[in-house]
């Protein structure tokens, strides 16, 4: 259960994940011994995981940006393993979930041109023995992007 102070200090670092303890403790209003106590306790429980700077994808040279649908061949339990093991490993491949639903897979990757995302759909994500099937669909317009979680509206 995330307490007021815990919110509090959720929400300014996810607006600011550089913020220093000091810097913190001001926007949330408590002391800095509290703040950096609070902060250690959800880094320590998981709810923060980690610190990262978030990047332009375009403006780093990725101006391609897919989301891929897949379907596997549901023979074994190994099949979804391997193939959960190689989508890690993949430097393009961003994100991937595991879906209920006529397709057990949605990944989202990103690529240079849309000739290196062809590579990676018809050589590399159609060599794994696992995928019976692929969809991939482009974006045409990023109309909304956050990582920020709601943590007003956690209870």
């Amino acid at each position: 259960m995330l307490t007021k102070q815990d919110k509090n200090i959720l929400s300014e670092l996810q607006d600011n994940g550089r913020m220093s303890i000091v810097e913190l403790a001001k926007a949330t209003h408590m002391s800095e011994s509290t703040c950096l106590r609070r902060t250690k306790s959800l880094e320590e429980s998981g709810v923060i995981k980690g610190y990262s700077a978030i990047l332009d994808a375009e403006e780093a040279g990725f101006g391609v940006t897919a989301f891929i649908q897949v379907s596997i061949d549901q023979n074994s339990e190994a099949a979804f393993d391997k193939f959960k093991t190689t989508v890690r490993d993949h430097p393009l491949i961003l994100e991937c979930y595991s879906l209920s639903g006529p397709y057990d897979h949605l990944m989202k990757v990103v690529a240079r041109t849309n000739k290196e995302l062809s590579h990676f759909v018809l050589k590399s994500l159609r060599s794994f023995p696992e995928v019976r099937e692929a969809q991939t669909l482009f974006v045409l317009d990023l109309v909304k992007h956050t990582s920020a979680l709601p943590v007003d509206l956690a209870d």
